[in-house]
């Protein structure tokens, strides 16, 4: 897989080094450029100097910087084991986002508060795929992902390792009054549709964000942010990472 970006590129070479076949630079090199490469070959990953249209086509019509690598497949994380770790206790979970720069900002959020697990289903639903790794600005190469076949039995699995499921929807409790200590799971849906019907009833309480203006709601990637900032806010506050 083709990745791209100066960001994206170097988070990888910090984070997976061994996953990286090379990183290709523009010939016509900044010293941004140099010192990405630079980080590569302390890394030891090989680096290549391309020609401009060379970076474009490997690219497609992503915006590269100059920068682009050929990095093995994402390994998805085991959903199970990571359940099971006890140090395990924020996980955020996505019924059907579709759009891969959404995604992408989700990471960016996950990473940025500490989210444990990011849950994702197989079907219908984007992936690490080029485009969402570049809009996560790196941040898929820290945040642990995992794909599931049916997003209700997930949940199942973890109210049996004791976690809460708070749904974000409408009509639902003000987020303000919710106790988010102990073991929380988030759920946010599609960016039209919202939440499924057959996933939200598996869960234990519907949280909606208190807005004052004249729009309805926030862009997913947005509702996501206030809801995982607020949680950990509550954890962080009773002692939590």
């Amino acid at each position: 897989m083709i990745i791209y970006g100066v960001n994206p590129v170097l988070e990888a070479i910090r984070s997976h080094p061994e996953r990286i076949r090379y990183v290709g630079v523009a010939r016509e090199e900044t010293a941004r450029h140099q010192r990405l490469a630079g980080e590569a070959k302390r890394a030891g990953v090989a680096v290549r100097n391309l020609a401009a249209d060379q970076i474009d086509r490997l690219a497609g019509r992503g915006v590269h910087n100059g920068v682009v690598a050929e990095v093995s497949e994402t390994a998805y994380a085991d959903f199970d084991d990571i359940v099971a770790n006890e140090a395990t206790t924020f996980v955020l979970i996505l019924d059907s986002i579709t759009d891969p720069q959404n995604f992408g900002a989700i990471l960016r959020v996950a990473d940025g508060f500490g989210v444990d697990l990011v849950v994702i289903p197989q079907h219908d639903s984007v992936g690490l795929t080029p485009v969402a790794v570049k809009a996560s600005a790196g941040a898929s190469e820290w945040v642990q992902v995992a794909q599931v076949t049916n997003l209700s039995r997930a949940i199942e699995t973890l109210k049996a390792a004791g976690y809460w499921i708070y749904a974000a929807a409408e009509n639902g409790d003000r987020l303000d009054a919710i106790d988010f200590r102990g073991k929380v799971a988030l759920v946010v849906g599609n960016e039209g549709k919202g939440i499924r019907r057959n996933v939200l009833e598996h869960c234990d309480r519907v949280v909606t964000i208190p807005m004052t203006g004249h729009i309805e709601s926030f862009n997913v990637a947005t509702a996501a942010a206030v809801l995982c900032y607020e949680v950990r806010r509550q954890q962080g506050a009773a002692g939590g990472k």
